[in-house]
């Protein structure tokens, strides 16, 4: 008998990421790209990562977003914290309503400019996937 599993989007998000995340990041196409910058993304904004950033863009605390530390954090995630994000962490992240303006400042002050168009649309295109309808995807196995 088949064994079901019940695939939401975010598992099959997190299933994406981890197939890139042992793989040469050079040898990636720019669709490959843009899914590691979004698992970055849901990685310096998730708590379970990246704490003080998720409390300043939360407005829990009045932490500026120059802060060394979320400079800090979102270099972490972007190094390796990445390629550990659960559904958990990407759910969290769906649910958090951040304002435009905060990620701006966000991606301001913790982004090397070079970046900025290619963080802004890999959050962009985030953004438009948490707001699509959350219907289960089943998957048989043999």
């Amino acid at each position: 008998m088949p064994i079901k599993f019940n695939l939401t989007k975010y598992d099959l998000l997190t299933a994406k990421i981890k197939k890139l995340a042992g793989r040469d990041v050079r040898a990636l196409t720019k669709e490959e790209q843009q899914t590691i910058r979004q698992a970055i993304l849901i990685s310096s904004f998730a708590s379970g990562h990246s704490w003080r950033t998720y409390r300043a863009l939360t407005a829990q605390s009045s932490t500026p977003m120059n802060d060394p530390e979320l400079k800090q954090e979102h270099s972490e995630a972007s190094t390796s914290k990445w390629k550990a994000i659960t559904p958990f962490n990407i759910v969290e992240v769906s649910n958090m309503n951040i304002a435009e303006s905060a990620f701006s400042q966000w991606l301001f002050f913790n982004v090397d400019r070079t970046q900025h168009k290619e963080f802004t649309d890999a959050w962009t295109r985030l953004q438009k996937e948490f707001a699509e309808d959350c219907d289960v995807v089943e998957r048989e196995r043999e």
